[in-house]
């Protein structure tokens, strides 16, 4: 009797329901901690090489508004021609081409094109893993125990690339170097995802442009979109200008990368909960929950001048990321068509992290070098209340159109 090789036992596994779970868990762990050694970090990149806060706001903005663009064109595509995997593995060898490119470039205009590159495909990725997750899962609810595997793979790593950081023997290039490394991980590993390529009953016939209009003009879809853009408007002013905020208040690498796996312990405690929080309160009211931290984190990042101490609000930060995506998640997948639950889901991620984080990392760019990180902060407090004021109001409106209409 042959025996069975150890790769087709492997993938044999990953067809179980169990293995199914386990591989969405991995792959999300492996793009989302990729993502952890480089993000967070690109930031000190840029002023190691002497750029100025308005031309590292502007990078950022090229990031989110490319990634604003891109992730709806190729979700689309992916959707149309049913064949994520292969989008999925062409993104990745994508962006390990810009990554080995990256160290070449030493000023803001060498880096243009390259970092255009990277964003082309940053968010499909995010959205075709989606996707495959909620087409995979019986319980769709079930998405925050898979999306977990990449809030640790975010927060492990960005302390592991924060720990290297603070020994003399690596520089800033390491960073390039970590999310190359994932990136090779989840090529090889996107043989092993389950195969959702093919037409079933969730996804329905062929896609079309028509389904996306369809969506656009759902009764309050929009304006939920704008409430999402707000809150990836003020996640701009975090993800680019977090570390140096700590950095100009004392903190080293080590507390920075140690800040984002505390705000992870946040954000793992939310993502379990979930299910459980979106059962109970819908997921509009999640989202709404997600401003109410929002504001409170931005306040006290504001007036907080103990490196040490923001390890506390961090935790507390950790949550409204979670609340915010299960929400936004949750909501377009009740209301998008399935044959274009990858567009739906890229389009909510388009408004979250493009066209919210362009404008977001302008705004923030310009804000850090006029008045400073602990100003930057505290403005966007305000503007995190003014999101949460316009939810409650989208809210009401909401619920009385359906009181007087039953």
């Amino acid at each position: 009797m042959r025996k069975t090789s150890p790769a087709v036992r492997i993938k044999r596994f990953f067809t179980t329901p169990r293995g199914t779970l386990a591989g969405l868990w991995i792959a999300f762990f492996l793009n989302m901690g990729g993502m952890g050694a480089f993000v967070p970090y690109a930031g000190l990149y840029y002023e190691s090489i002497n750029l100025q806060g308005w031309q590292i706001g502007q990078l950022s903005s090229i990031r989110s508004l490319v990634s604003f663009i891109s992730s709806i064109l190729l979700a689309f595509l992916s959707d149309v021609l049913r064949r994520h995997k292969l989008i999925l593995r062409a993104c990745i060898l994508t962006m390990i081409t810009a990554l080995l490119l990256y160290p070449r470039a030493a000023s803001f205009t060498t880096l243009l094109p390259i970092v255009m590159l990277y964003s082309i495909t940053l968010s499909p990725t995010n959205s075709i893993l989606t996707r495959t997750t909620l087409n995979a899962l019986d319980n769709p609810r079930d998405y925050s125990v898979v999306r977990m595997g990449g809030s640790i793979g975010w927060g492990i790593i960005t302390l592991v690339t924060g720990l290297l950081l603070d020994d003399p023997a690596f520089d800033l290039n390491i960073i390039f170097s970590v999310h190359i490394f994932f990136l090779i991980l989840l090529f090889i590993f996107s043989w092993f995802l389950p195969e959702t390529d093919q037409s079933s009953s969730r996804v329905g016939d062929k896609a079309s442009p028509r389904d996306v209009w369809t969506m656009l003009r759902l009764p309050a879809f929009l304006p939920w979109m704008g409430i999402i853009f707000l809150w990836g408007l003020t996640e701009a002013s975090v993800s680019s200008f977090l570390f140096l905020h700590i950095k100009h208040i004392g903190g080293s690498p080590a507390l920075m990368g140690t800040a984002l796996s505390v705000s992870l312990l946040g954000e793992i405690a939310a993502l379990a909960a979930a299910k459980r929080i979106q059962h109970k309160v819908g997921s509009r009211r999640m989202m709404i929950l997600a401003f109410v931290v929002r504001v409170f984190w931005f306040a006290a990042a504001a007036a907080l001048q103990e490196p040490f101490l923001i390890l506390i609000n961090m935790f507390i930060g950790g949550t409204s990321f979670s609340l915010i995506h299960a929400g936004g998640v949750a909501y377009i997948n009740q209301r998008a068509p399935g044959r274009i639950s990858t567009t739906a889901q890229a389009l909510r991620g388009a408004f979250q992290f493009g066209l919210g984080g362009s404008a977001g990392a302008l705004i923030s760019g310009a804000l850090y070098q006029a008045y400073g990180s602990a100003a930057l902060y505290r403005i966007m407090a305000g503007i995190s209340l003014i999101g949460l004021f316009l939810a409650l109001l989208l809210r009401s409106v909401e619920h009385f159109r359906e009181k007087t209409t039953a």
